[in-house]
């Protein structure tokens, strides 16, 4: 099975030039790029709008997914509506005992896509990720919007890291399997290993933080997205920059 990930949209109104970057042209650009790589799912791992959820927002975005006849699914990030996103991105239907828990079908390698737009994991998605880990006992791919490891990026360790980690860190530790985790957030390409965790950060569509430096700062704007391959047992991952 072969996914691409993007993440960071961070999509205004066709005004907005923040940074003097043209957001939208960026998406077109991304989209384009991915429509030409044979794959079997996007993931967009959260923060689609530019500042706050924006329904006309959403509704673009929609709109340029499906006229390209991509298989997508989407979560949202800490600068999403999550009841906006569930509305215009037909989610409700997806809600379990009313928390968004997203996984494959039974018949592919298995992957789990959790909702921190919040910030947190609610306990409703502890206790449904605690029962599929327990019914699951293979390998796992995992997608969230917030790393739940501190990535080494400052900026964003000190400021915006998710909160009160340790129960879903908890959870993931036990499983006797690898777990894969792939997380956007922080605007950068990073990667830690802690235990039976490997944390991935893909790189935003919008601009990349210098890692480096305790305040903020833009290293690039070079956007990107993630091609993973995953059969269940083996799994490979590479970012690609446009």
């Amino acid at each position: 099975m072969r996914i691409i990930q993007i993440t960071d949209l961070h999509i205004g109104t066709p005004e907005e030039r923040p940074f003097e970057i043209d957001i939208r042209a960026n998406f077109i650009k991304i989209l384009t790029a991915i429509k030409a790589v044979p794959h079997d799912l996007l993931v967009i791992s959260g923060d689609l709008c530019l500042h706050d959820g924006d329904v006309e927002i959403y509704q673009w975005i929609k709109q340029q997914l499906d006229g390209l006849q991509l298989n997508y699914l989407v979560i949202p990030g800490n600068h999403d509506n999550q009841e906006m996103m569930f509305d215009v991105f037909d989610l409700q239907q997806k809600l379990q005992h009313q928390t968004l828990f997203l996984t494959s079908s039974s018949e592919e390698p298995p992957i789990v896509l959790l909702d921190s737009g919040s910030g947190q994991l609610e306990d409703t998605t502890l206790q449904l990720l605690q029962a599929y880990l327990q019914a699951r006992p293979h390998p796992l791919c995992l997608f969230m919007h917030h790393p739940p490891l501190k990535m080494g990026v400052p900026y964003m360790d000190s400021r915006y890291a998710l909160r009160e980690p340790e129960p879903l860190l908890k959870l993931l530790t036990e499983h006797p399997y690898p777990i894969s985790i792939f997380t956007g957030h922080y605007h950068v390409e990073k990667s830690v290993r802690w235990q039976n965790l490997d944390v991935h950060v893909t790189p935003s569509c919008y601009f990349q933080i210098d890692w480096r430096q305790q305040h903020f700062a833009v290293d690039h704007h070079r956007i990107a997205y993630r091609q993973i391959d995953w059969d269940g047992a083996t799994l490979q991952h590479a970012v690609v920059y446009l």
